[in-house]
């Protein structure tokens, strides 16, 4: 088989994990939206003004690191378990829930943080999904790491808010706004 040809087969196995969610197929979907959250926060971290500048120079990089680890944490788990992972940039735009915008670098720096924070949310959706269908097919490590990266989320999402003079949930997802994502 031509790596055309795996490389197909890739795809039309993708579509049909995506159709009906594998941890594996959410899991690609976390990979793809830490990447682009990655990018987002470096534009914050350049562009953000305000009080916003100086929380951004004092987390942005470490929130960075961190999706970085559990960015190749994860890619490595998938391969070592026979997944797919999202790998070129139509993937990681065709898997990604997180808009971008690059006028958003001009708007106020408290609003640019807290769009970062309901990112951070987004990525909440696709994790606990992922957690529970990791649990339903018998997969630990997976469970284990995406549950460490929910705890480490929720502790950002709360510092965050904190900072901005937000309620914890203020402006975040809640089970009445939609249940199909």
């Amino acid at each position: 088989m031509t790596s055309t040809e795996q490389y197909e087969q890739e795809l039309k196995q993708s579509e049909i994990d995506h159709h009906t969610p594998t941890a594996g197929a959410m899991t690609g979907h976390i990979i793809a939206n830490m990447l682009i959250h990655s990018l987002k926060i470096s534009q914050a971290k350049l562009y953000a003004q305000g009080p916003a500048a100086l929380f951004m120079a004092q987390y942005g990089d470490r929130w960075i690191a961190h999706e970085q680890v559990m960015f190749a944490t994860l890619d490595r788990l998938l391969v070592n378990n026979g997944e797919s992972i999202p790998t070129t940039t139509d993937q990681l735009k065709q898997f990604t829930m997180l808009k971008e915008d690059g006028a958003s670098k001009y708007e106020a720096g408290n609003d640019q943080l807290f769009d970062l924070i309901k990112d951070f949310d987004t990525q909440t959706l696709f994790i606990t999904k992922a957690i529970t269908l990791g649990q339903q097919s018998d997969w630990p490590e997976l469970v284990d790491i995406l549950t460490g990266l929910l705890t480490w989320i929720n502790d950002q999402v709360a510092l965050a808010q904190r900072f901005l003079g937000h309620d914890l949930k203020t402006g975040l997802y809640t089970e009445e706004d939609d249940d199909d994502f």
